[in-house]
């Protein structure tokens, strides 16, 4: 099993840290408590080591046609230092994989992508690949950071050394930190505000020492079980678990992660088919209005009894004191 490059730091500095495995990756789950940690990113500011996620560098005279024909969104359109969010779907318009995309400079990109679906993710890249593309996983060569909170442009500004506040959100550029030009963007995966960074060179000398210039200036370590409790919180969908291949974006209620006035991408014919008839589900939000714990594959029941559906995740809030699924 893959572990994400810092984790015996953490294991010897936070010898109460919960380690377990995501993805195939063994993480930290919490470094103190759920509730302590999900206080201190929705008042504060919070850093999250999300190095299991994949990171693909896409560059060439045919990149920009390479991401335009598998990805949902317009990347013609997407400017240097500017990110969008997007879908890859398969011929059926099932969705691969949930991706955002950062454009460096004209044909040169980063793609981020979730751990679980690395291989299947890189393969459908290859297989649609020219030989004028190149295409680097540069993941276990990397660390990746998010700093997220309503003090996180504080902190991310006094650790570069220059004011972040005004930086739009899904844009970014890159930063020297350490002799290591940095990937910075105003992004993240909790539902507020927050940078995500990634550092593409070095070794665990040099992410530790970064991690240590957020930590001990005043932001609290936080764990994969927070992040997903945040998420949960925001609304946001976790990929091959609220969807996989077998769901489109009518499904998933993520039409609005797809551009249909492109002329092509794949899976663009059948999920128009798909759109002209009525969906067989759709992704909804639940709160729980008594104690308990909404947890994945539970059965939603209505008011006769009868199964009406199923969660997909599900978890208890400590900002709201209850559980959403």
């Amino acid at each position: 099993m893959k572990e994400i490059p810092l984790l015996r730091y953490y294991q010897s500095n936070y010898p109460s840290a919960e380690v377990g495995e995501f993805a195939g990756w063994r993480t930290i789950i919490s470094f103190t408590s759920l509730r302590e940690e999900h206080k201190t990113v929705r008042e504060s500011s919070g850093i999250f080591d999300i190095s299991h996620m994949t990171r693909t560098k896409i560059a060439g005279s045919s990149s920009t046609t390479l991401l335009q024909k598998i990805l949902t969104i317009d990347v013609e359109r997407l400017k240097p230092g500017r990110m969008k969010y997007g879908l890859m779907l398969n011929e059926d318009a099932g969705i691969i994989d949930d991706v955002t995309v950062f454009k460096l400079q004209e044909d040169s990109y980063v793609m981020v992508s979730n751990a679980v679906s690395r291989e299947r993710v890189l393969d459908w890249v290859a297989q649609h690949a020219g030989p004028d593309v190149y295409v680097e996983d540069f993941t276990e060569r990397s660390a990746f950071f998010a700093v997220q909170g309503p003090r996180a442009s504080d902190h991310v500004s006094r650790v570069f050394g220059r004011d972040f506040s005004g930086l739009k959100w899904f844009a970014g550029g890159v930063f020297e930190f350490g002799g290591c030009q940095v990937l910075l963007t105003r992004s993240g995966y909790t539902g507020g505000d927050g940078y995500e960074l990634m550092i593409p060179c070095g070794g665990t000398v040099l992410y530790s020492s970064f991690w240590r210039m957020f930590v001990d200036g005043g932001v609290k370590p936080c764990g994969l079980a927070c992040r997903d409790a945040c998420r949960l919180e925001a609304g946001y969908l976790l990929a091959h678990q609220d969807f996989d291949e077998a769901k489109t974006p009518v499904e998933a209620g993520l039409m609005w992660a797809v551009n249909l006035e492109k002329k092509d991408f794949v899976g663009k014919k059948k999920l128009e088919e798909k759109l002209r008839a009525k969906p067989s589900s759709t992704i909804a939000i639940l709160e729980a209005m008594e104690p308990g714990v909404p947890r994945a594959g539970s059965p939603i029941l209505d008011s006769s009894g009868k199964r009406v559906g199923i969660v997909t995740s599900g978890g208890y809030i400590p900002s709201v004191g209850k559980g959403l699924a």
